[in-house]
């Protein structure tokens, strides 16, 4: 849960470091990560059942929300990296950490209690 709520502030710095300076990563390397992700997306879709236009959309659904994400991880550590959380006080560090350990939790909770009953 501390790692998945690691993650939720990292993107979430991540965010502010995509609209302070740009985009942590080259433009061609961010297409790459989105054009694996929508092969194994699709793949991954078709091989559940789903039929030739839905296993398209949700590739490329499911690679767009990746993508942001490991944008956004990586602006996020850089933005760490570069001095950005002296910014930040250290309660609101603190404040943020636990509310994602609590949103963490929950999203773990009803990931496994949907599992369970599919």
């Amino acid at each position: 849960m501390v790692g998945m709520s690691l993650a939720m502030i990292a993107v979430a710095l991540g965010i502010i470091y995509l609209f302070e300076t740009g985009l942590p990563m080259p433009a061609p390397l961010i297409f790459l990560i989105f054009a694996v992700l929508f092969i194994l997306g699709t793949t991954f879709f078709e091989g559940r059942g789903a039929v030739h236009p839905w296993s398209l959309i949700g590739g490329a659904a499911s690679s767009i929300a990746v993508t942001f994400i490991v944008t956004s991880i990586t602006g996020g550590i850089l933005y760490a990296a570069t001095g950005g959380l002296s910014a930040i006080p250290v309660g609101t560090i603190l404040y943020s950490l636990s509310a994602c350990m609590i949103v963490s939790m929950v999203t773990l909770k009803f990931a496994s209690y949907k599992l369970q009953y599919i």
